[in-house]
């Protein structure tokens, strides 16, 4: 069964009186619970395709559906509700808040909707599993970007995602750092059942197993 399914589906920017076509017809169809790389050069389009499969944008024209659901249909307070409750983003640049700690950095999405009992508990246990427990009550600037990393990693898995979505995961780490934080996904995947989309250009965590798309000009070159 598919997780994700995306038509036809275009995007085009106005970069002052000049359109740009970040996407041009993408059809992609990937099953519930794989493990996807999204890969290109800079500009190809796949950080645009990740926007839209995470309800941060709207298509120009086709359809993208996450679990049965399209996007491009939904208004915008329920695409806030969608992202809050059924995606998880892992971004390059961590995303942390400078004066919370790691179990308030954690909880962050569910603060707007207010935190069920129990909320907080769940965060330490999160942080604990991605190996942090003993970093509970450090903030941003007393962590290093691998621990930063897997605080925004444990925010993004707290509400259970259908879909993990991570824009360039280790573009700020070194590569042994990197290593750590892809098992680290792998094997929370494995558990927690998610599927996983990765966009990156950096190709060295790739698995034969893993689902490969490539993107270049804003179309599919090549997928395995």
């Amino acid at each position: 069964m598919s997780l994700l399914r995306a038509v036809n589906l275009t995007k085009t920017f106005a970069i002052g009186s000049r359109p740009v076509e970040a996407l041009r017809g993408v059809s992609i169809e990937l099953p519930e619970n794989s493990f996807t790389f999204v890969v290109g050069p800079s500009g190809s389009g796949k950080s645009t395709f990740m926007h839209l499969a995470g309800a941060l944008e709207r298509p120009t024209s086709g359809t993208i559906e996450v679990a049965g659901r399209d996007l491009g249909a939904l208004s915008d307070d329920e695409l806030s509700d969608f992202r809050r409750e059924k995606l998880g983003f892992v971004f390059q640049a961590f995303n942390l808040i400078p004066n919370l700690n790691a179990v308030e950095n954690v909880l962050v999405p569910f603060y707007a909707k207010g935190l069920a009992e129990g909320m907080r508990e769940k965060a330490k246990e999160m942080l604990k599993r991605v190996g942090l427990g003993d970093r509970l009550d450090h903030r941003p600037r007393q962590l290093s970007g691998g621990e930063q990393q897997r605080v925004a990693i444990a925010r993004a898995l707290l509400k259970d995602p259908l879909l993990l979505l991570a824009d360039e995961p280790t573009g700020e780490l070194d590569s042994k750092t990197g290593a750590e934080i892809f098992a680290l996904m792998r094997s929370l995947h494995r558990e927690k059942g998610a599927s996983v989309v990765v966009v990156t250009h950096d190709t060295r965590y790739i698995e034969p197993a893993d689902r490969v798309i490539r993107i270049e000009d804003g179309r599919i070159v090549e997928e395995k």
